[in-house]
């Protein structure tokens, strides 16, 4: 393993040291001040690759297209080619019927400035639960199956949990780990939940050559959404794998909010982003890092040394953006 392994055994008081601790005053400067705002930086001159990351973006109206349409041209204006899109769950809301694929996916967007594989995780409206389609556990077989039949499509989704890395497994820069935080009846069943528990712990436990090791889910752990706020189960779940790893960054979508958060005893970062289509949530005001109640997404950018993080509206402004180390420093550069 290389220097990624350094956060391993942090104790209590060394992660707190490294932790970026926001007040509610900087919380509101930063975003609701309209003097503030900054076009998203789209020159870097380091070496490295570009993500993108989206969630709840399934609604295949208005807002999902505003979203889809500056990601593409943000996509444009890089100096070098995306990598990958995260796609954070909640990727069809209500019936999904075949043509939605290419409908809300493959025409959405932009297949000449989108040009790369979306790596996608499944949601809990992605199991078609009463309250969205009553279609159940076919609805995530659907999307499965339409990765799996049409492999030339950008659409990815080898398996509800899995792990890529990134840009390539011979050189890679990011480990990712995609989860299924789907608990609930009706979504995973008693089975895939053991199997993913016993998966995951395996997973950690592998050697990569990634300096940098990431976790997906749909659900956050922390949050500043007002109706929801942290999540115990979550932290249940998963809480005791940060903590015990050299996982940098868990990011996640559900709260209709863009979110970074800097938790004290975690040595990772927080980030959620679920504002790529579905009706915005209301958050409170953070003393520990920024929440916003706007649409947009994350724009990833890594070397090995750091990665650079902006959270960017439909008008290509720059909301926030941090910074990250190897050494687990966080630099807020908004």
């Amino acid at each position: 393993m290389k220097s990624s392994q350094n956060n391993i055994g942090l104790t209590r008081r060394e992660a707190i040291k490294r932790t970026v601790v926001f007040s509610s005053g900087l919380f509101l400067a930063d975003w609701l001040n309209p003097l503030q705002a900054k076009p998203a930086v789209t020159e870097f001159g380091d070496k490295g690759i570009h993500l993108l990351a989206m969630g709840d973006f399934g609604s295949g109206n208005a807002n999902q297209t505003a979203v889809a349409n500056q990601m593409a041209a943000f996509a444009k204006k890089l100096n070098t080619p995306l990598t990958a899109v995260l796609a954070l769950g909640d990727n069809f809301y209500k019936k999904l019927e075949a043509d939605r694929f290419d409908r809300h996916f493959e025409q959405m967007y932009s297949k000449e400035d989108l040009n790369c594989p979306f790596y996608a995780c499944l949601g809990n409206h992605d199991y078609g639960p009463k309250y969205d389609s009553g279609q159940g556990r076919p609805k995530a077989q659907m999307q499965l199956d339409y990765a799996k039949n049409n492999p030339s499509s950008r659409w990815k989704m080898p398996a509800k949990w899995y792990a890529i890395e990134l840009p390539n497994a011979e050189n890679p820069l990011v480990k990712i780990i995609f989860l299924d935080g789907n608990m609930v009846e009706g979504a995973l069943t008693p089975q895939e939940k053991l199997e993913q528990k016993r998966w995951l712990e395996a997973e950690l436990k592998k050697e990569t050559r990634a300096p940098w090791r990431w976790m997906i889910s749909h659900f956050p752990m922390y949050s500043e959404c007002k109706a929801r706020g942290d999540s115990a189960r979550v932290a249940q779940l998963w809480g005791s794998h940060l903590q015990a790893n050299p996982i940098s960054l868990y990011l996640s979508g559900h709260d209709h909010t863009l979110q970074h958060l800097e938790v004290e005893g975690y040595h990772n970062s927080f980030v959620v982003c679920g504002t790529g289509g579905g009706s915005l949530y209301e958050v409170k005001p953070s003393t520990r890092g920024y929440a916003a109640k706007i649409y947009g997404f994350n724009h990833f950018h890594i070397t090995p040394e750091r990665f650079e993080v902006q959270l960017v509206d439909t008008k290509g402004t720059r909301l926030h953006a941090f910074r990250r180390t190897l050494a687990g420093k966080v630099e807020v550069t908004t």
